[in-house]
């Protein structure tokens, strides 16, 4: 259950990762559908996002807060670029965008508050083909506090907007092909192969 909510901010130069459930909600582990992304952060900026997260404990549990943050008795919102959580649960290998020299963290919005996500105009809604997982920009986040019952107490980020600052090379796939490096010249060359007629279609290329 979220308590305490900071203020909206502005983060600094991050890298976005997941970045199709900015543009769908969706739902996991059978919870409730939300809209949200990955941001990956370069290690020189977590000071400036621990010092947002400490007003959120601060304004919610005061200055004994702190102690029990540091204790392990809230759990942080911020995981290690090369950590338990930045490797694929499939393969064990580290996730695209991830190392040893960058943290992230993960942000979501409520089913019922799509976030804005803009480029240069922002009355315009960007799509999933213009701001992609792997791009670079600032999102608008705020903090919040939450206590649950079997999870314990915590610090969450919530996400506003996302402004797309630059491009990047897309993390995870795109589902687009460089043509150019593929492409090669066809010539017409008539029929097709008697083994794919006849009702056999492809598979007929593939004797028994």
């Amino acid at each position: 259950m979220a308590k305490y909510r900071t203020e909206d901010f502005r983060t600094p130069i991050c890298r976005l990762s997941y970045a199709a459930s900015l543009f769908k909600p969706r739902s996991q582990e059978g919870g409730k559908p939300k809209f949200g992304c990955t941001l990956i952060f370069k290690k020189e900026h977590r000071k400036e996002l621990e010092a947002r997260v400490a007003e959120a404990i601060k304004g919610e549990w005061g200055d004994k807060g702190i102690e029990m943050a540091k204790k392990g008795l809230i759990k942080s919102p911020f995981l290690a670029g090369d950590g338990k959580e930045a490797h694929s649960s499939k393969t064990g290998e580290l996730n695209a965008g991830m190392g040893a020299d960058v943290f992230f963290i993960r942000v979501s919005a409520n089913e019922d508050r799509a976030p804005a996500v803009w480029h240069r105009d922002p009355n315009k809604q960007e799509t999933e083909a213009t701001v992609y997982s792997g791009c670079y920009g600032k999102a608008i986040l705020n903090c919040y506090t939450w206590d649950h019952p079997q999870n314990g107490k915590g610090v969450s980020f919530g996400i506003q907007g996302f402004q797309k600052h630059a491009e990047g090379e897309r993390l995870g796939g795109s589902g687009e092909i460089d043509k150019s490096k593929w492409n090669e010249t066809v010539e017409d060359a008539g029929d097709a192969p008697s083994e794919t007629t006849g009702g056999a279609g492809a598979g007929g290329l593939f004797g028994e």
